[in-house]
């Protein structure tokens, strides 16, 4: 284990991130049934892990569902090793389906968001001090065949991240969400 890059999927659900040979992947769920290596509630903080703990963390489509983001951005602080990379994916506010069709989600998010959990703002939040590396907006995939979802939605990714603030203010109501 000693050298290995340790992996926290929070959420990991059905789809847990699989590891490379040189990576030790510990994944989280509340169901049981997604036979996950530790059963946590994420609403309950803290988690069940020692601080400064994980290389590398993954939250993927569970920051909607949280009551409190704050928290929940400090909590995955207090886990990151110093120099973690912590990869956040969450539905943009543009997407009727993936941000507004669940009614378990409690909000979408816009590219500025994750700004404020950087204490380079004067206006941060929480106690914890991240820099936004990097930030994409994905085209979310229409089911209405081949031709949309392998050559248009990918299109509109590539030209929406070319100027995403663009893109959030006029031309996302234009092409559907992301």
């Amino acid at each position: 284990m000693e050298g290995k890059i340790s992996v926290l999927d929070l959420g990991c659900g059905y789809f847990p991130y699989e590891g490379s040979e040189n990576e030790v992947v510990t994944t989280v769920d509340i169901r049981p049934d997604v036979e996950p290596d530790v059963n946590h509630d994420l609403f309950v903080f803290p988690y069940p892990f020692e601080d400064n703990m994980f290389d590398v963390i993954h939250a993927s489509h569970i920051m909607e569902h949280m009551q409190d983001c704050v928290k929940f951005m400090e909590e995955l602080y207090r886990l990151a090793k110093p120099d973690a990379k912590i990869i956040i994916k969450v539905p943009h506010y543009s997407s009727g389906r993936s941000a507004w069709g669940d009614p378990t989600h409690i909000r979408a998010f816009s590219s500025y968001g994750f700004n404020y959990f950087s204490k380079e703002r004067r206006d941060h939040y929480g106690d914890c001090d991240f820099s936004l590396v990097d930030l994409k907006l994905q085209h979310t995939r229409f089911d209405r065949g081949f031709f949309v979802s392998i050559i248009i939605s990918p299109f509109f990714s590539m030209l929406a991240n070319l100027n995403v603030k663009f893109c959030e203010k006029v031309w996302c109501y234009w092409v559907g969400g992301f």
